[in-house]
This record gives C-alpha cells, structure tokens and sequence, in this order.
C-alpha cells in the first residue's frame, strides 16, 4: 500500500467526511466521569499482584 495523494485543504475534508456519514470534528479527550455519590478519588481501589517466574521454562505446546 502506498499513498498516491494527500487532501490538505479542510473544507475538502469535511466536506468528503460529511458525504461518507463520518464526524468532521475530533472527539474531546477527557477524563471519565466521576463515580456517582462523590469524587473518584474518595473511592478505593482493591490492588492484586500476581508474580512473574521468569525463570521458569516455556512449556512446547508440540510436545503435548
């Protein structure tokens, strides 16, 4: 795959996107809300931690 053009004109853009049924516009980029009842912070989070062997073999899954 190679590019063999590039659109580099706005209104040509929006206009080609608001033809394919595609935003024109980014989407925002924001935090997710806060949890209802209070802020995100006040809640806790439960941590797990599982160790990594790395010492250990890799099973081969041709040998059964």
């Amino acid at each position: 795959m190679k590019i063999i053009a590039v659109i580099e004109r706005p209104a040509v853009v929006r206009q080609i996107l608001d033809h394919l049924g595609l935003p024109a516009v980014a989407p925002s980029l924001r935090a997710p809300p806060d949890l209802a009842g209070g802020q995100a912070a006040d809640h806790t989070h439960a941590w797990s931690y599982e160790p990594v062997f790395d010492d250990l073999p890799i099973p081969d899954p041709m040998l059964g």
